[in-house]
């Protein structure tokens, strides 16, 4: 990553002119936050977009299917507004005043260790305690893959929110329905990766409403307050928000992984299936126990769902996997052979393609993607992890020690 992609990145993206500074996906909500903490500047207005766009771009950005607008690169351009519910400046006021070289620098290892603390809290979740070995293999292994490496490279902040949703069930596994609820609402920093997880949690809370229902009350009461206090900050900052949504359909990745591979009107349509599919299986699982195993298995069918189903084409959004993947690795012996070899070369190709490059000098002052092969397979991976569930077999007796 260092010797080969980033250097390719800086020249794909700022050497070639389509940029001025590749400042990856935390300079925005950032800059908002400052904006408005700093100056009482609304990070929706276009003064701020203004001066984001001048960060990246060194100009306002104007689509090409906007009046006179035009496209840099023959592609659309990502306009790199301020996105985010206003609720998050509570997130990043602890280092708005930071310079953001610092902030930009320090956060890869913030984000490398939130991910590290998620994989231990859903191997808790599904009660599994491997030797401390295996752990720190199982931990580098998620840390080095392309869609983990990506969101360190890019500082996204869906890597927090796959950790405060991996902390919200761990809660709800020990009964702790109020904090796990409020956990959730706070998670909800990008809706768009917990929708379908909110709904698996909904419907489980049905499923025993006189004992569960701490958890809805809590999610609801703690999006209230959020909601509440963001109004206190910026009043009318849902219209400013939702109005920020409508302009992110046209420069943002709004299709699915579905969409992608069947283009888009069967997209739509295997998705809506796929969705209804795994609600109703949530309806009929909606009784089961926090720590059962049935749990811990709808919730990766939501969270697979989501990754198919949802527009979160982005590989880093593959966080919200890793709790599918550990049941994967947990139950390696009732993989069928055939699922065993698909997942070996699947995670194998990254390492492979990688070496391969490091040794033959692949130049990285060129616009040719070749530093992107390590990555080609990401976007097959929930695929890949949804047929390798169903193959498992169906016994459901974790392992605890291995």
């Amino acid at each position: 990553m260092s010797r080969v992609l980033v250097p390719w990145e800086q020249y794909f993206n700022v050497d070639a002119g389509t940029m001025k500074a590749a400042l990856g996906d935390l300079y925005s909500p950032w800059y908002g936050t400052r904006a408005l903490l700093q100056a009482g500047k609304n990070p929706y207005g276009p003064q701020v977009t203004h001066e984001i766009q001048a960060a990246f771009y060194g100009r306002d950005v104007v689509q090409q299917n906007e009046p006179g607008g035009r496209v840099v690169g023959g592609r659309v351009v990502d306009e790199q507004r301020f996105a985010y519910p206003v609720y998050v400046i509570f997130l990043l006021a602890p280092v708005a005043w930071l310079h953001f070289e610092s902030l930009h620098a320090a956060a890869p290892f913030v984000l490398a260790l939130l991910v590290l603390v998620s994989v231990r809290l859903w191997m808790a979740m599904l009660r599994w305690r491997p030797r401390a070995s295996l752990f720190w293999a199982i931990a580098l292994f998620v840390l080095a893959s392309p869609q983990i490496a990506q969101g360190l490279r890019l500082r996204q902040l869906g890597l927090i929110v796959g950790c405060l949703l991996a902390l919200s069930t761990w809660l709800a596994v020990r009964n702790h329905l109020v904090l796990s609820g409020a956990v959730l609402a706070f998670a909800s920093i990008k809706p768009q990766m917990i929708v379908l997880p909110l709904a698996w949690f909904l419907l489980w809370a049905m499923g025993d409403l006189r004992q569960r229902w701490r958890l809805p009350a809590a999610f609801a009461g703690a999006l209230v307050l959020l909601v509440g206090a963001g109004e206190l900050i910026l009043p009318g900052w849902l219209r400013d928000f939702f109005a920020g949504l409508a302009a992110y359909k046209h420069y943002g990745p709004v299709r699915t992984l579905l969409q992608l591979a069947l283009g888009d009107t069967a997209g739509i349509v295997i998705a809506a299936i796929l969705i209804a599919a795994v609600l109703v299986w949530g309806w009929i699982h909606r009784k089961d126990t926090a720590d059962s195993e049935e749990f811990a298995l709808t919730l990766s069918a939501f969270l697979l769902g989501s990754a198919l189903a949802l527009p979160l084409m982005p590989p880093f959004n593959q966080v919200l996997l890793i709790l599918p993947l550990l049941i994967i690795l947990r139950d390696w012996s009732r993989l069928p052979l055939l699922g065993q070899v698909l997942f070996v070369a699947c995670a194998g190709w990254p390492w492979i393609m990688s070496l391969a490059m490091l040794v033959s000098h692949v130049p990285v002052k060129s616009l040719r993607p070749l530093p992107l092969l390590p990555s080609a397979l990401a976007l097959f991976f929930p695929a890949l992890l949804t047929l390798l569930l169903l193959a498992r077999g169906n016994s459901i007796t974790p392992t605890r020690n291995n």
